[in-house]
């Protein structure tokens, strides 16, 4: 996970243990599988860049 991932799924975890309503608890854990799919996704987008980029094939 990146830096900025990491900092963001602190951020609103700390939200969500202050907070007491369920629902405010349910969008700040959604926003946080939201921002790790997402450094998931990009991750994977930037290994394939790399591996298109280093491909024998292609030279």
């Amino acid at each position: 996970m990146s830096d900025t991932t990491e900092w963001l799924a602190k951020q609103l975890t700390e939200l969500k243990n202050e907070d007491q309503s369920f629902i405010n608890k349910s969008i700040y854990q959604a926003a946080i599988e939201l921002a790790k799919e997402q450094d998931k996704r990009a991750q994977q987008s930037q290994d394939e860049l790399d591996g298109r980029i280093w491909s024998p094939d292609k030279w």
